[in-house]
């Protein structure tokens, strides 16, 4: 195999472990919050959503601002009205948590480490289908067959994690 045919397997390869790293430091605390082990448990009902557009030309795009009622699990506090995710709709009720530092809060359980770890596995999938197409260029068969299963694998987390997250 020539140097070539190697960086096309390494330079994606290490690409992918240094993206999947730098994304954990910041889906660690979503996934902390989700699973219930940072934050302050409690209940959000959506109580507004404002469309706003970011972006102009070819990459404009609406985003929307939610705002919610978050009732702490703890009745002694009085219930708050702050920010939440963009993946809700007015009305909605779901188990959150508010933030350590008391910014916005996040969907807890299920939903919370789903919606975590939605956009780590999409970048996995990704880097895994260009290391495998290295591979498939390079004729290694082992790699193929690795980063098929990975790519799969990640494939399945992302689909499930778009279902069950939003």
């Amino acid at each position: 195999m020539t140097i070539g045919m190697m960086l096309c397997l390494i330079i994606p390869t290490g690409l992918l472990v240094w993206i999947l790293v730098g994304i954990a430091e910041v889906v660690t605390p979503e996934l902390r919050a989700g699973f219930g082990h940072s934050g302050t448990p409690g209940t959000a009902t959506v109580v507004s959503c404002e469309p706003y557009t970011v972006g102009s030309g070819w990459s404009r795009r609406t985003q929307y601002d939610c705002e919610a009622r978050f009732v702490f699990e703890d009745r002694s506090k009085q219930p708050i009205v702050i920010d939440t995710v963009p993946e809700v709709e007015v009305g909605e009720v779901f188990p959150a948590v508010l933030t350590p530092e008391g910014d916005r809060v996040l969907p807890a359980e299920e939903r919370g480490v789903w919606r975590a770890i939605l956009v780590p596995s999409g970048i996995a999938f990704g880097l895994a289908v260009i290391v495998f197409f290295g591979a498939l260029l390079t004729g290694s068969r082992k790699a193929m067959i690795w980063t098929g299963v990975l790519g799969s694998l990640f494939l399945v987390v992302m689909i499930v994690a778009i279902v069950v997250g939003t």
